[in-house]
């Protein structure tokens, strides 16, 4: 009786132990296809933040804005926000703000890491989310940094690996590069592989576009709302309150 109790309860406990990874497995497909439900519901029929009046970049309603980082950059914050267990109401409200932050410059710019650090401790200060760095690469290794990111905004590790290659002091070789984006657990020749086929020529285009149309002569340049603010945390502060006091009225 006892040899056959545990029989019974062996093939319990197996079909338990398998059955747990496949329920994970499902609990986790559902929950992505609830994400994607989500975001398509918030982006769906939204118009791309640089004004140019189309929908945001891969839009399925026509025109859509193509290669725009700005667009690009509210795709995201809404993706990765949703993945990281954000509410769906705060990204709502992330993206209803009136201020947008832009700062052009390529990420192997020496300044760099000094402005957008700057920028971004004052706009979380200022409770600001939308802020975004305009590339326009410049060089080759510049290019090959835009291209890295635009890769890991496909795995849903934009911001991580942008952070990384703003703070980055070392080389800008593509060796050097990939090994700096394959911490996250990445395999290399998948990286690899990705810059190789990922195309930039639009988004860089774009945004030399609109650093001309605002007269942009240096880098990194900051502007607000479409407007150049001279780089002090002052200036920046008051452009800010400028706009959420014009929006209060």
């Amino acid at each position: 009786m006892k040899i056959v109790f545990f029989i019974i309860m062996t093939f319990i406990l197996g079909i338990v132990v398998i059955a747990f990874p496949v329920f994970q497995g499902i609990e986790a497909a559902t929950t992505k296809n609830n994400q994607d439900e989500i975001a398509d519901g918030i982006l769906s029929g939204r118009r791309c933040p640089c004004q140019c009046g189309n929908y945001l970049p891969g839009s399925s309603k026509k025109p859509a804005c193509f290669g725009c980082s700005v667009g690009k950059s509210e795709i995201t914050h809404v993706l990765e926000g949703l993945n990281a267990g954000k509410d769906a109401d705060d990204v709502v409200l992330d993206l209803m703000s009136p201020i947008l932050i832009e700062v052009f410059s390529d990420y192997t710019n020496k300044d760099i890491s000094n402005v957008w650090n700057k920028v971004k401790r004052i706009s979380m200060e200022t409770h600001q989310t939308r802020v975004v760095l305009r590339t326009p690469g410049l060089t080759e290794e510049a290019r090959m940094a835009v291209k890295l990111t635009e890769c890991a905004r496909e795995n849903m590790e934009f911001n991580i690996v942008q952070e990384r290659l703003l703070n980055h002091n070392g080389q800008w070789d593509r060796n050097n590069l990939i090994n700096l984006a394959a911490q996250s657990s990445h395999d290399v020749k998948e990286i690899d592989a990705c810059l190789n086929i990922i195309d930039i020529k639009a988004q860089i285009g774009k945004d030399r576009q609109h650093a001309a149309e605002r007269q942009i002569q240096s880098y990194p340049t900051i502007t607000v709302n479409r407007q150049i603010i001279a780089d002090s945390e002052n200036d920046i502060r008051k452009a800010i309150e400028k706009v959420i006091l014009k929006e209060s009225i």
